[in-house]
């Protein structure tokens, strides 16, 4: 079904074309949850005053990073194993296959019309990418996981922000940036997580641009600890729906996680540099740590969606309505995902990019949805299983009216593992997707690089057909790392295309200047008069 005629079932009206494309055994019933909505608490947060610039050279920042992760993978590791049984092997998806793109490349329905290196990744940065990038025109505010920067000319050039110290119970401006633009308020929004020496007290503040060649407008700066001054709130992460702002954040007190908080921002409020209220869902559960993240594509929404693996066969969604103060939570059924350690060692030296505990249990650091259309859909890691012999990505795809599991449409290569799924969605049910692939069980793969792809038709099962190159890398980590996120946003020129993130390590891998860091604008060749 093409894409333009998909978009009246789709997007603007019925969602009778959307009938269960997975088989009967996995989009049959499902189990609801019990309890009731969660409530929310409900403050205000004010703009900060003057900042002081940092004085930490990156290696310091990278230092501080290293053993902030140290601290995270512990964690990890301590949590239990999901419950839950394995995949029938008849259960599997489409494989997706890859290719190499260089400059301007279209394949099937895939348009990339720039794809440029960061420079200052190179220059500055930890070899752990956590690339993130929004854009205002040709104006691009990108960050790495220990510097700033910003291009007014599509990436073609870089200049390097400067980052302001924490306060004094966290005076160190540590690492875990994220970007995203809200485009209903014209402004980017920018985090950074701050800690002290000792990683057990830190906050996040959130900058505010209206252009990204440009000094914030304000901050704000988020301290769930308080004056107790002992919580760390770790992986934060931020998204956008139509009049909100999100800030998530997995906290952990005296080296063990306490819980998961999603704060929900008034966006005029923080837009306008004003006193902004404020709504905070804790979550604590009874499955062990979970880690949430905002939905990509939710700019047209009045309703956010966050989720959560439950065991291996569940899935908890959570649906935040703007005008609500509590959070309704459902729990569908879907097949089972193996939550165990994939072999996908690759590149020179034969290391692995799918080895620490973050990279393949059931927390959700690697979980990523969007919504699309009148569709949400998420994309997480799993090993080996139902048939599939390499470290793959897993999804599933629900109606938004009432929930219901639509299909499963896994990502997965018969010769190598794929992993570090990010996507956004359009308005037409299209999705983006940046992605990492490489490695191989057994070892002898090549080594992790980033690939994008489209689906732009959305009335067929959710497909991404060929993704293509845009991070070429020679080498994997020594440590088992790879990062832990890319991002991919709406395109501020086209926002039914997008701008997207992925690196990888070209030559070595032990110093910034192996870092491929790119910068990529991409979409459908349906919208290529668009951007």
């Amino acid at each position: 079904m093409s894409r333009r005629m998909a978009v009246a079932a789709v997007a603007l009206t019925s969602v009778a074309a959307l009938a269960p494309l997975s088989p009967a055994a996995y989009a049959g019933p499902s189990t609801e949850d019990a309890g009731r909505a969660a409530r929310t608490a409900a403050t205000t947060v004010r703009p900060e005053g003057a900042l002081k610039q940092s004085t930490a050279t990156p290696q310091q920042m990278a230092d501080l990073d290293r053993r902030h992760r140290e601290q995270r993978e512990r964690i990890a590791a301590a949590q239990p194993r999901p419950a839950g049984g394995e995949v029938d092997a008849a259960e599997r998806a489409k494989p997706v296959r890859q290719t190499e793109a260089g400059g301007e490349f279209s394949a099937q329905a895939l348009l990339i019309r720039r794809n440029n290196a960061n420079t200052r990744a190179s220059q500055v940065s930890s070899t752990l990418g956590e690339t993130a990038a929004a854009n205002d025109g040709s104006s691009v505010f990108y960050t790495g996981n220990t510097y700033a920067s910003y291009s007014t000319n599509d990436g073609s050039t870089w200049t390097g922000v400067g980052l302001p110290a924490g306060p004094a119970d966290a005076p160190n401006a540590c690492c875990d940036q994220d970007v995203v633009r809200a485009h209903n308020t014209d402004r980017i929004f920018s985090i950074l997580l701050y800690t002290n020496a000792a990683l057990n007290n830190g906050g996040v503040r959130i900058f505010v641009r209206d252009n990204p060649a440009s000094a914030p407008l304000c901050t704000y700066y988020i301290d769930p600890g308080g004056a107790a001054d002992d919580v760390l709130p770790d992986y934060p992460h931020i998204g956008v729906s139509a009049n909100a702002l999100y800030l998530t954040t997995q906290n952990q007190r005296a080296g063990s996680w306490i819980g998961s908080q999603i704060r929900r921002f008034n966006l005029a409020q923080m837009s306008a540099c004003t006193t902004a209220t404020t709504n905070t869902l804790t979550h604590v559960g009874s499955v062990g740590q979970r880690v949430f993240t905002p939905v990509e594509g939710a700019q047209n929404s009045t309703t956010m969606y966050f989720g959560a693996i439950e065991s291996t066969t569940s899935f908890r969604i959570f649906s935040w309505a703007e005008s609500s103060a509590s959070v309704p939570q459902t729990v569908r059924t879907i097949s089972a995902s193996n939550f165990s350690n994939p072999d996908c060692r690759g590149g020179t030296g034969n290391f692995d990019f799918i080895e620490r505990s973050t990279s393949w249990t059931a927390a959700g650091f690697r979980m990523r949805g969007a919504l699309h259309g009148s569709r949400v859909t998420w994309y997480w890691h799993s090993a080996p299983t139902g048939g599939i012999t390499q470290g793959h990505v897993r999804a599933a795809s629900f109606r938004t009216s009432d929930l219901t599991l639509v299909e499963q449409p896994h990502i997965w290569n018969a010769g190598l593992c794929f992993g570090y799924p990010v996507l956004s969605g359009n308005v037409f049910g299209d999705l983006g997707i940046s992605i990492a692939a490489g490695g191989a069980a057994g070892g002898g793969g090549a080594a992790a690089q980033g690939y994008v792809g489209v689906d732009d038709t959305p009335g067929d099962p959710i497909a991404f057909g060929t993704v293509i190159l845009t991070a070429s890398g020679t080498h994997n980590r020594t440590d088992g790392r790879y990062g832990d996120y890319f991002t991919v946003r709406t395109n501020a020129k086209c926002r039914q295309t997008w701008v997207g993130t992925n690196y990888a390590l070209s030559g070595g891998n032990t110093t910034s200047a192996h870092v491929n860091a790119r910068y990529v604008e991409f979409g459908s060749t349906l919208d290529s008069g668009c951007f």
